[in-house]
């Protein structure tokens, strides 16, 4: 069939034509904001699931119904390889946010000319040039160099603006497990301060699984800071409508074989269903339905792009020492691996000779830890990968 009218997206954070599963938490964050518009205060929201469940997307969507609603919507990534990025980032974003807002640049509301003030103060403070909101910087306000100061003084300046205007502020933290400790402690307290001085400044995070644990690590009162909520696989009956509805817009019809093939090679992950359903609809003979032998030979084909792409990606990162920690999880095929297993495995007489690769490939962003003794994949099916290419 014609690959220009591919109704399929794999990609980071590309969002899908059917999003389908998430309406649980869609709901979640509506009721949140409904709650901010009557000054009801709730807590903020992190999102946490292994990569290609689909967080960046649905963090996209949450972030397009706050702009809206009209809320000040910041959007930032967390980046491990810079350390130094989340506050000139934030200030970035932050800034262009206040400047969209309608009616904010020229108001002279008190809260509105502390609240830009303060921004601009924070701007100076990291360094950001560039992002002018045509007032003088606030001495005192957001301009310490400490984030876990200058954090709380933004939620309560822009916080209290927000409110005036019957809006609120949505901060949007993706690779939220990237952040420092400090750099969490900051986000902690900017949501607690908000929360008791009833103010609509909201955080709403995605990461890894091990998030709740790094977030309780920066403060021990974060695990009643935050709605905590698992983003798993799509369960059959919405993985089915993500693969067959796109198709069906265009009158393309899935038989109902191909599409449980499908199903089942995809483990009901949101980004291996985009990348199958485009390398099958390339595939696909046509004109207007999708059979087993089609999906057969487009399976084949996206994983061997997942293989080029998704898996050899993070593998070509590990050395040849992380790399041998990578085989050494393969048998437990996806399932968390003991550390003990591991040393066994390798021949190695203690797990202390592994601390070096472990922690590296954690920094990588390719295992987690979900629980003392334990290490997990952060990428479904990084097991069966390894094996392919043991075999190959």
């Amino acid at each position: 069939m014609d690959p220009r009218t591919n109704p399929y997206n794999p990609g980071a954070g590309l969002r899908p034509a059917a999003l389908a599963g998430r309406d649980v938490d869609i709901e979640a964050f509506e009721v949140l904001a409904d709650r901010a518009t009557r000054g009801l205060i709730s807590r903020s929201i992190v999102f946490s699931g292994l990569r290609g469940v689909g967080k960046t997307v649905l963090l996209g969507e949450l972030a397009g119904r706050a702009m809206e609603r009209g809320w000040l919507v910041v959007q930032v990534e967390a980046e491990h390889t810079r350390r130094d990025h989340f506050s000139a980032a934030l200030a970035s974003e932050l800034a262009n946010a206040a400047r969209r807002q309608k009616g904010w640049i020229g108001r002279t509301t008190e809260k509105i000319r502390v609240a830009l003030g303060s921004i601009t103060s924070f701007q100076a403070s990291v360094g950001v040039e560039g992002v002018s909101l045509g007032f003088e910087r606030l001495p005192g306000r957001a301009d310490s160099g400490n984030l876990q100061f200058d954090l709380v003084d933004l939620a309560e300046a822009v916080g209290a603006a927000a409110k005036e205007d019957h809006i609120g502020v949505a901060i949007f933290i993706d690779e939220m497990q990237e952040l420092t400790i400090d750099q969490m402690s900051a986000v902690c307290r900017s949501c607690h301060r908000a929360g008791q001085s009833s103010l609509p400044w909201f955080v709403i995070g995605g990461g890894l699984p091990s998030l709740p644990t790094h977030l309780a690590a920066a403060e021990s009162y974060a695990e009643r800071l935050f709605d905590y909520r698992a983003i798993d696989p799509l369960a059959e009956v919405d993985a089915l409508f993500a693969l067959t509805e796109p198709a069906a817009e265009h009158q393309v019809a899935w038989d109902r074989d191909a599409a449980q093939f499908v199903l089942g090679e995809s483990g009901g992950y949101p980004y291996f269903l985009q990348q199958f359903g485009k390398t099958v609809w390339d595939a696909a003979a046509g004109p207007d339905t999708i059979a087993l032998d089609d999906a057969t030979i487009g399976v084949a084909e996206g994983q061997q792009q997942l293989d080029l792409g998704f898996y050899a990606s993070r593998w070509e990162r590990a050395t040849n020492a992380e790399r041998e920690f990578l085989r050494a999880m393969a048998p437990d095929d996806g399932a968390p691996s003991r550390i003990a297993d591991i040393t066994q495995r390798l021949g190695h007489t203690s797990s202390r000779s592994l601390g070096p690769a472990r922690a590296n490939l954690i920094g990588k962003g390719i295992v987690y830890a979900p629980e003392h003794g334990v290490i997990a994949y952060t990428v479904p099916g990084m097991a069966d990968y390894v094996r392919r290419r043991d075999d190959a």
